[in-house]
């Protein structure tokens, strides 16, 4: 292969889109521009859902109950502490040794003793007065006979006072035996009945405390109950309120990137349409020798001929 002399040679290659694909880009960079001068945007809305009614009721609720059952509680405290502390009655037999047996004694004993003792000094008087007269008609008045006949009859008035003295003094005492007994049963079943009483009492109490604690644990229940019927109302409005205000923001945030989204789908839109390159190429000076070779892929079909011509 012959080489030639020297030389310089200076190729430029120049690629040329289409112009419509040139004005496209033109316009989309316009809008760019518009888009980023375009000055922030602030949302004018509120993006948090304030409490509802229903949950400001309920959170006052709350708040008012907040102690409400404590009374009862102390009341029932109360209650259950004095049963815890209580004492029953006691309850103890009484001796009859330790009654007023004169206080039961028959109060008219004495008048019957002191009325059958005249009678029987009446009775003895008559037979005294009998004697003396028996004796004076026998001729024997004031003598020994009729003295002891006198002092026989003496002695038995008086045993017989004395035996009816003793047997109405035992009927007496017998009988105030039996109403200190009588008494002294009643009074012991009237301390059963009042221990039985306060026990029941205090059971009773003891009940009552208790019906106050589970009460006030009702009470308190009810009022939880009412506090979360409210907040429930008052959520669901609350997330619908909350529904709202990101709807609401959706559709701002919407508008606002609206321009942005139509310019993504218009560059999106140019770089997926297929177009051709438009390549051409300026040379000047003339190759020699291997320089020639050098052009061969920039010049098409005359820089074929001129690798030819190199070549010779």
């Amino acid at each position: 292969m012959g080489k030639g002399g020297g030389g310089t040679q200076t190729t430029v290659q120049q690629q040329k889109i289409p112009e419509w694909v040139e004005a496209a880009g033109q316009e989309n960079l316009r809008i760019a521009n518009e888009i980023a001068a375009r000055p922030y945007v602030n949302y004018p809305g509120n993006l948090t859902a304030t409490f509802t009614p229903e949950q400001e009721a309920a959170f006052g609720l709350a708040q008012r109950s907040v102690g409400l059952t404590a009374p009862l509680y102390g009341m029932a405290g109360q209650a259950i502490g004095g049963v815890a502390g209580y004492n029953p009655q006691d309850v103890q037999s009484q001796s009859f040794l330790n009654a007023n047996v004169s206080g039961y004694m028959n109060p008219y004993t004495e008048n019957v003793i002191n009325r059958a003792s005249e009678a029987a000094m009446r009775q003895l008087q008559m037979q005294q007065n009998q004697i003396a007269s028996q004796a004076s008609r026998a001729g024997a008045f004031g003598g020994s006979r009729q003295a002891i006949q006198e002092g026989v009859a003496a002695a038995e008035t008086a045993r017989g006072i004395g035996d009816l003295t003793a047997q109405l003094q035992a009927q007496s005492y017998g009988q105030a035996q039996q109403a200190i007994a009588a008494d002294q049963a009643r009074a012991q079943q009237a301390a059963l009945a009042n221990q039985a009483a306060g026990l029941q009492a205090a059971g009773l109490r003891l009940q009552g405390g208790q019906g106050l604690a589970n009460l006030g644990g009702l009470a308190q229940q009810a009022a939880l109950t009412d506090v979360a019927t409210m907040g429930a109302v008052g959520q669901a409005r609350q997330d619908l309120a909350q529904r709202q205000l990101d709807e609401a923001y959706a559709r701002f945030q919407a508008e606002r990137n609206y321009p942005t989204e139509a310019l993504n789908l218009r560059l999106a839109a140019l770089g997926a349409l297929p177009y051709g390159k438009e390549t051409t190429s300026t040379t000047s000076g003339m190759p020699t020798g291997n320089n020639a070779l050098a052009a061969l892929g920039a010049g098409g079909s005359f820089l074929t001929g001129l690798a030819a011509f190199a070549t010779f």
